[in-house]
């Protein structure tokens, strides 16, 4: 696994419980043919190349949505997509890894998406996050796991629980501006660079890859 960056390959360390299936402590054994096998890792790398646009777009995305709430007024929910945005890119880094460990090189993105008001993108982008984190990503760590790849199951699982973060982030704040109340938003978010994982409040260590604080990025 060369050339991967150490804030990423130290964590494969902790890959017991990547999947998302209960463990005791070990990986699983797989199951089924070897062509089975086989098939699931060729599938496994054009599910990282679809995850890694996801998230380049989803960079880009967020970036300037951040630029249309610092626009109508809300700096806080920019210092919010800043942050998603930074946690996205690393993502979509982690999926890059895996996908040139096999031997494989990224696709070109070109990003696609609308801006809205910033209500209207994050109505929206609650939806996107939601279906990556309980339909696109589950599906993908599914087949992942199919193959063996351990490194594609630590990469899509950091991405899956960080959307999930991402997702309460959304709502919380589309609740606010429905509540008037966006005065009570942070005004400071903490983001794992080997993860992506998301806090308002930094912990010793992060949740996911156990990285310690003083390595958060601070977005603020």
């Amino acid at each position: 696994m060369k050339n991967i960056p150490q804030a990423f390959k130290l964590t494969i360390v902790s890959i017991f419980c990547v999947s998302i299936y209960a463990c005791d402590n070990k990986i699983e054994e797989v199951t089924g043919t070897t062509k089975q096998h086989d098939d699931a890792g060729i599938q496994t790398i054009k599910n990282m190349q679809s995850a890694y646009q996801g998230e380049k777009t989803a960079t880009a995305k967020y970036l300037a949505f951040s630029k249309k709430a610092e626009a109508e007024g809300y700096h806080n929910i920019a210092l919010l997509y800043n942050a998603v945005s930074g946690a996205e890119n690393i993502h979509a880094g982690n999926h890059q890894l895996v996908i040139e460990d096999a031997g494989a090189k990224v696709s070109f993105v070109k990003p696609k998406y609308t801006v809205k008001t910033t209500k209207e993108n994050l109505t929206n982008d609650i939806k996107g996050e939601a279906f990556e984190a309980t339909t696109r990503y589950p599906d993908f760590l599914k087949t992942a796991e199919m193959a063996d790849n351990q490194i594609a199951l630590l990469s899509l699982s950091y991405a899956m629980k960080t959307e999930q973060k991402h997702k309460f982030f959304f709502e919380q704040i589309l609740g606010d501006i429905n509540s008037n109340t966006l005065k009570s938003l942070p005004s400071k978010y903490y983001v794992c660079p080997a993860c992506g994982n998301t806090y308002t409040k930094a912990p010793k260590h992060c949740d996911f890859s156990f990285t310690d604080r003083d390595k958060f990025i601070v977005f603020e």
